[in-house]
């Protein structure tokens, strides 16, 4: 009987260590694979991202410096030898006193700036560099093509891709790589009236290390042209090919899409390009990755699963044949522990185990159960970072999986219907006061909680807090839903109503369009972001939609312009009131035109860079101007246009009192009173000419306009050229003469001459100058 009994439970026991080495056979290796499946997956999204974030953070370092150029390009021909350098007949020596003056501003420049190493002026009209080169046919092919290819440019600037230069010091040739950047002259003009061009030539090699570094050995980076041709390499002798026909850059081309990445075959490699096109320059910034270097952390987390796969199978065979060991009584208490630990009941203690071994692994069991608690509590505990996540996914322009999505949504208890959305971004006020990021944070957290209850009413949403400061809040509707932007409009006044009510703080709120799928709902956040900014002139404590800040485009922008120089006028006639009054009509003109919060900051940087070239015509030292980008700074930080406009203001009225102080230490000379009460009463004479008021009063030629200048801060043919067309413009208005008649009334035989002029120095035709002013006559 004992003989049978014993060897009944040998069989199960048998039978039992059988079935637990299978099944920790199917345990371990399920669990193995769904890891391995699931972990890459996420990861392989992370390497993805990573490399995009990447380039972007490339694009932005390369078009920083671009743009700075840009500025420093603007500065320069701004400059009064620059502009009689391209638009004065001049004799010769004053010409070349004017082009060594113009060669010490492009040597501050290009000492100033590391990137530069060379600047090119040329003039069409007088077929000259103002270096002095010679251009031979062969300068013109090689150094200086940008010469003929900007004479019909249609356009103002452009960036070159790579080329080669000559060093003109070297005892031998030797050539550099450069980029050259080219700005015609003058800065804003129409067909036909362009005088010249500037080039200025940046060092490739110090370009490079703006999109890559020798330590990342993962990838390739390089920058191509609108054309396919390379501007940008690690490899010197790729400079300048055209890439074009290549298949990767062909197929990128056909895409058609501003950025992305896709899989390809690069130097015979399996590879993934990622790409961005830069909208400033139209270059495309590329990223080339092998498949090998991309997979190497997915590789890395295979052969460390499959060793530790091998060794919990080695060790779970070890163990079950450890079981066979022992009998029934400690399989029963082990199989008691595990009951007990799965009813969540204390456990009770219990008799002699039979051993270390069995002891170890009901331990580890008990472990396990422990530890599966305590993941039960980090998921809860975690669920918020990941649905802000999960909503930053959606408001990106990643593309999603949209089950994948739905599953996530349910696990997190957020409800969406998934057929239109419109975003709403929400950013508190008085963003001057002095609050903590803790401070922040916690009204933010607040502003979340009462949007989502308030979206209930109106349909689904969800609400978090962005990185910046602000709230993302997404509202979805269901199919056939035609109200979605009109009803989100209303959650959004009601929510700005209960911050301001409850909060006792205001908050603005711009609305996005409608979109129609969950892959257009990053388009609706940026146009939320978009309007957001139009507070700068509809002001704070609103909600901003996109009806609000739609404006049909006009030529109202060369009115703006023109109207900044009367301001110029009204500051060298130091006429502050004046002044004043015209600031005030230029802002007004922003918000009844519907400018755009960036071209306004702008324009008034422009305006700003123009005051201070006005100053520096009077002898004013350079150091006391404030530098562009401090400027810049300076007006970003400003969140209205009152704010805006009162800076401005006090800058001009700080230049006009450092001109009155300077023009107060100048003595009046007798000389040139005379000369100029001449010029009043003889400026419609043809002949009227320096040349001939130095006979008149008998003094030379050379010493009348150095008086003449240092005087009246200006050479005579721009103030006789001003003082004509102030004249003409009061007869264009009071009177009905031809515009031949006016012409030769204040000095001009020439019609087609007269015409040039007042267009360069209004802007507009005299013809349209008459015009306009009938139309603003009451």
């Amino acid at each position: 009987m004992n003989r049978s009994v014993s060897s009944t439970e040998n069989r199960w026991m048998k039978k039992v260590i059988t079935g637990l080495i299978m099944f920790l056979f199917l345990i371990i290796t399920v669990s193995a694979v769904l890891f391995y499946l699931i972990f890459t997956d996420d990861l392989k999204d992370r390497l993805i991202r990573t490399n995009v974030e990447l380039l972007e953070h490339m694009e932005q370092k390369l078009e920083l410096v671009l743009k700075n150029v840009d500025n420093e390009a603007l500065q320069l021909i701004q400059y009064e030898e620059v502009r009689r350098f391209f638009d004065d007949d001049l004799p010769q020596g004053e010409r070349t006193d004017n082009d060594y003056r113009v060669g010490n501003h492009i040597d501050r420049l290009i000492h100033s700036d590391e990137y530069l190493f060379s600047v090119d002026m040329y003039s069409y009209s007088q077929d000259r560099l103002v270096s002095g080169d010679i251009l031979t046919e062969e300068l013109r092919v090689k150094d200086y093509a940008w010469i003929g290819r900007f004479s019909q440019f249609d356009g103002y600037s452009d960036w070159l891709g790579s080329r080669k230069v000559l060093l003109r010091n070297s005892n031998f040739p030797i050539y550099r790589n450069v980029v050259t950047f080219v700005r015609t002259y003058p800065m804003i003009h129409s067909s036909g009236y362009r005088k010249g061009a500037v080039a200025f030539n940046l060092k490739e090699e110090l370009l490079l290390p703006l999109i890559h570094h020798e330590q990342d050995a993962q990838g390739v980076n390089l920058v191509l042209d609108k054309d396919g041709v390379v501007v940008i390499h690690p490899n010197e002798s790729s400079l300048g090919e055209s890439w074009g026909s290549t298949p990767f850059v062909a197929e990128m081309a056909a895409m058609g899409k501003k950025s992305g990445y896709f899989k390809a075959t690069v130097d015979n490699k399996a590879s993934t390009v990622f790409y961005k096109v830069n909208p400033y320059t139209g270059w495309r910034i590329v990223r080339v990755v092998s498949e090998i270097e991309l997979n190497k952390p997915l590789m890395v987390i295979r052969n460390t699963l499959a060793v530790l796969s091998a060794l919990l199978l080695l060790l779970a065979a070890v163990l079950a044949f450890a079981v066979g060991r022992w009998t029934f009584k400690p399989l029963d208490r082990f199989m008691e522990t595990i009951t007990a630990k799965l009813n969540a009941l204390t456990p009770h203690p219990v008799g002699d185990a039979g051993g270390d071994g069995l002891k170890l692994l009901e331990s580890r069991f008990e472990d396990i159960l422990v530890n599966s608690e305590q993941l039960q509590k980090q998921v809860r505990d975690t669920k918020p970072i990941l649905k802000w996540q999960l909503v930053m996914e959606l408001l990106s322009d990643y593309k999603i999986n949209i089950s994948n999505t739905r599953q996530y949504m349910d696990m997190l208890g957020m409800e969406l219907d998934m057929n239109r959305f419109v975003v709403l971004v929400a950013e508190f006020d008085q963003r001057h006061e002095p609050l903590t990021p803790r401070d922040i944070h916690l009204y933010n957290y607040a502003l979340c909680n009462v949007a989502e209850e308030l979206i209930q009413a109106e349909g689904k949403g969800v609400a978090i807090e962005l990185e910046n400061g602000c709230c993302a809040i997404l509202m979805s509707f269901q199919d056939g839903d035609e109200e979605g932007e009109l009803r989100a409009g209303v959650v959004a006044e009601l929510i700005k109503n209960y911050v301001a009510e409850n909060f006792k703080r205001t908050v603005t709120i711009g609305v996005g369009g409608l979109a129609e799928s969950p892959g257009e709902i990053h388009l609706s956040f940026k146009q939320a972001c978009n309007v957001l900014t139009y507070r700068l002139i509809l002001g704070t404590n609103t909600v901003i939609t996109q009806d609000d800040v739609q404006s049909e485009e006009s030529a109202q922008f060369y009115r703006l312009v023109m109207m900044t120089d009367g301001m110029m006028d009204s500051l060298k006639l130091l006429d502050g009131d004046k002044l004043k009054t015209q600031i005030d009509r230029w802002f007004d003109a922003f918000t009844q035109y519907g400018v755009p919060p960036e071209l306004i900051r702008q324009m008034s940087l422009q305006c700003l860079m123009k005051a201070a070239v006005v100053a520096g015509e009077v002898g004013i030292e350079p150091k006391q101007f404030r530098l562009p980008q401090e400027m810049q700074d300076s007006l970003n930080q400003h969140d209205n246009l009152e704010d805006m406009k009162g800076f401005i203001l006090s800058t001009l009225q700080e230049y006009m009192e450092q001109i009155r102080h300077k023009r107060s230490s100048r003595e009046k000379n007798d000389l040139v009173v005379k000369v100029l009460d001449y010029i009043h009463a003889n400026f419609s004479r043809v002949d009227l000419s320096l040349n001939m008021l130095a006979d008149e009063y008998h003094v030379s030629v050379s010493h009348l306009s150095k008086l003449f200048k240092e005087q009246t801060e200006s050479n005579f043919i721009d103030y006789l050229m001003n003082l004509r067309i102030i004249q003409a413009r009061k007869l264009l208005v009071e009177t009905d003469a031809k515009i031949r008649d006016i012409a030769e009334a204040v000095g001009y035989s020439n019609v087609n001459t007269f015409i040039r002029i007042f267009k360069k120095l209004t802007v507009l035709t005299p013809s349209e100058y008459r015009e306009q002013a009938q139309s603003n006559l009451p």
